[in-house]
């Protein structure tokens, strides 16, 4: 799948534990998780839109108009992942996933790593394990999530070289 035209950027999701606990308030949000995306920009979310999702539920009620680690890191993976999915079949995958028994943490982690790990197999890299554990069910359908994920990312940036190449 390697394409000569199409380099790999630079692209990396902050681990769990550097995404800020102090609370973020919805602009220092926004500016947070686009920070990430800078090479993406049509992957960028907007502050409207974290509100849309606010509204919706898909995120536990925010507290004094700030955002925690865990709401940062569930909004992280509804943007990335909104690109591929339904926001109805996001809220089921969050109902689903989101239990007493796994938490926020797990399920961004293992999203994280498996994003990483597929987004550098589209670029010729060799595949890694992904160590973090969650159940099995939620590993298959995570790493299938990022794998499309990944391959959006590659194909908008095939797309962005082929203009650069046509001016």
């Amino acid at each position: 799948m390697k394409n000569k035209t199409t380099e790999k950027k630079d692209f990396t999701l902050p681990s769990y534990r550097e995404i800020p606990d102090v609370g973020l308030y919805l602009d220092q949000c926004t500016k947070y998780i686009n920070s990430y995306l800078i090479d993406f920009p049509e992957m960028n979310v907007t502050a409207s839109m974290i509100s849309n999702y606010a509204k919706q539920k898909l995120i536990r009620r925010i507290s004094r108009k700030t955002y925690s680690r865990s709401q940062i890191a569930v909004l992280i993976l509804i943007n990335l992942i909104k690109n591929i999915i339904s926001i109805d079949n996001i809220r089921l995958l969050l109902e689903t996933m989101l239990t007493d028994e796994e938490t926020p943490e797990g399920i961004y982690e293992y999203f994280r790593h498996a994003l990483m790990i597929s987004y550098g197999v589209l670029f010729g890299e060799k595949a890694q394990k992904n160590d973090v554990t969650i159940p099995q069910q939620q590993q298959e359908i995570l790493a299938r999530i990022a794998d499309g994920v990944a391959y959006k990312m590659y194909l908008e940036q095939y797309f962005d070289t082929l203009k650069q190449n046509n001016e």
